[in-house]
């Protein structure tokens, strides 16, 4: 009833941002622009992508080296597992191919459950902080209205402060706490759960982990870069003069709207988003929709196939990238 209730939510949010996105726009002036797409400028986003997903491995692998036990895996055994995280993505709601990954490569790579959801989800408020920052800096620089840049201001200031108290503090040593309360330590069942809670904690901050942090972070700036990049590709193969910055920006509010619950693949509210943007900075609207429609095809659809790919060299099954997901719930 969980999953049912989730699939309903994210299908009625997706339904209601599309109809938004759609429903000043002249369909047939955007389907014409998208007719007249320089395809050979359009075909460099795939090399940006590839190297996005290149620079989001080694930010993975920085994050989850201290818990690797037998081996510090390469690239080649990494990427597959990424791959099926984004498939996963595609494929079911709320973002649940992230923690398919972390599973996966528990079992793959022989590093516990704990440590491997720790390294996902740090690495993904590693991302919005540095998201949000790098919004809050291409929003002032292109004179965003105002709403982009207090919001962008909010999650720029929340995301540091986050992760300045991750580097400094240490969660496992406030949740380890809990072991020394009476209910807790005359429970077998709470016992486990705290030493796993405590375990992923250890992960997710810590002076020890200052190092992987700023590591990370830098090269999630560089991602980043790379995503707005593809924007601004995309922009350019429509004829669309967009500035770096304001390639910037569109990129990241649609992302940072993204993670509200939606439809597998962001389907509505990645289009609601790259359309407000792009005509709050002056796009024509239709050209605002054939911008939405066809960043969103080249963001998904190579990761899509790549991430299906991936699965069958790995010998999985989707129900396996299923069982993943729950397990990992």
């Amino acid at each position: 009833m969980r999953r049912l209730a989730l699939v309903a939510l994210g299908l009625a949010v997706s339904a209601v941002a599309l109809f938004l996105a759609v429903r000043s726009v002249d369909l047939g002036e955007t389907w014409g622009l998208l007719g007249r797409t320089d395809l050979p400028l359009l075909a460099l986003t795939l090399v940006v992508i590839a190297g996005q997903v290149l620079i989001r491995t080694l930010r993975w692998r920085m994050l989850l080296r201290p818990f690797l036990i037998a081996h510090r895996p390469g690239l080649p055994r990494l990427i597959p597992v990424l791959l099926v995280g984004y498939l996963g993505n595609s494929v079911l709601p709320a973002r649940l191919g992230e923690p398919v990954r972390a599973v996966l490569v528990a079992r793959r790579e022989r590093v516990g459950v704990p440590e491997a959801l720790a390294s996902v989800y740090l690495e993904r408020l590693i991302d919005v902080a540095v998201l949000a920052v790098l919004v809050l800096v291409a929003a002032a620089l292109v004179g965003a209205p105002a709403w982009i840049v207090q919001v962008a201001a909010v999650a720029a200031a929340g995301g540091v402060l986050l992760l300045g108290i991750l580097a400094v503090a240490n969660p496992a040593s406030l949740v380890a706490m809990a072991h020394r309360l009476p209910v807790v330590g005359g429970s077998r069942r709470l016992s486990v759960a705290v030493e796993m809670v405590t375990r992923f904690a250890a992960g997710m901050g810590g002076r020890g982990r200052v190092a992987a942090i700023f590591g990370a972070a830098a090269l999630s700036g560089v991602a980043w870069a790379l995503d707005a990049t593809t924007f601004w590709l995309v922009g350019r193969s429509l004829g669309l003069e967009l500035a770096p910055a304001e390639a910037m920006l569109i990129a990241g509010v649609t992302v940072l709207v993204t993670a509200v619950p939606s439809a597998p693949g962001y389907v509505g509210t990645f289009e609601l988003a790259a359309v407000s943007v792009a005509t709050a900075l002056g796009v024509p609207q239709s050209a605002a929709l054939g911008l939405a429609l066809l960043a969103h095809a080249v963001a998904l659809m190579p990761l899509t196939v790549a991430g299906g790919v991936s699965l069958v060299a790995m010998g999985l099954s989707v129900g396996d990238v299923t069982r993943s997901a729950e397990a990992a719930t």
